[in-house]
């Protein structure tokens, strides 16, 4: 069985096609929190974070969120591969590690952490999923995602600095600046961390070619 955390952001199509399961993160918006892709959608994250002028908090799944959705698969039996957005962004993956050992079931749950984000995660879940498909033993499986990992280069270009300002990741003067100067930064990410490289100028739809 194939898991991921909900950071790989794999359309519902995909997810469906190939039986993955997701196990949410939780956003945090003011005193209310929710599964995310569950309980709350992107639009609605947008949203909030405009009408309050901030941005929300993330946290990883619970324990008991992350036994259930493996405890149906001990009973079965069954190999269940787990993955999760990089360990330096998240406890996601330790979360799956101790729900597995509550479960008594660690033999059997192989914990990917993804070192990466996003699509790049969205990339192994679908290399392992396509795999599992064809009947490729698991410890084959998390070989092969092992070996791949160095192999993903995820990255991203931002329109605006807006958001990295309300979320603490760029300065108030930095965002001023940007904005006057339509500078828009490739955001990238390396040995499991994010951090900004090479900043654009110009309208969007220019500075993704040139991305």
């Amino acid at each position: 069985k194939i898991i991921s955390d909900s950071t790989s952001d794999l359309p519902k199509e995909l997810i469906e096609k190939y039986d993955i399961d997701i196990l949410p993160l939780y956003v945090h918006m003011g005193d209310a929190e929710y599964k995310d892709g569950v309980e709350i959608t992107v639009e609605d994250i947008y949203k909030w974070s405009d009408e309050n002028n901030t941005t929300p908090k993330t946290s990883a799944p619970s324990i008991d969120d992350a036994i259930q959705i493996i405890e149906p698969y001990k009973s079965q039996n069954a190999d269940i591969i787990m993955f999760a957005i990089s360990e330096d962004m998240s406890a996601s993956a330790n979360v799956m590690r101790l729900a597995a050992d509550a479960l008594d079931y660690s033999d059997h749950v192989f914990v990917i952490n993804s070192e990466s984000l996003s699509t790049g995660i969205g990339q192994l879940v679908m290399e392992a999923a396509v795999m599992a498909e064809n009947g490729i033993s698991t410890e084959k499986i998390v070989q092969q995602i092992e070996a791949l990992k160095p192999r993903v280069r995820a990255s991203f270009v931002v329109d605006t600095l807006k958001y990295l300002h309300r979320g603490g990741r760029c300065s108030a003067t930095a965002a001023l600046v940007g904005g006057v100067f339509k500078l828009k930064p490739r955001i990238f990410v390396e040995n499991g961390k994010m951090d900004a490289g090479k900043k654009y100028r110009g309208k969007i739809e220019k500075v993704i070619l040139q991305y």
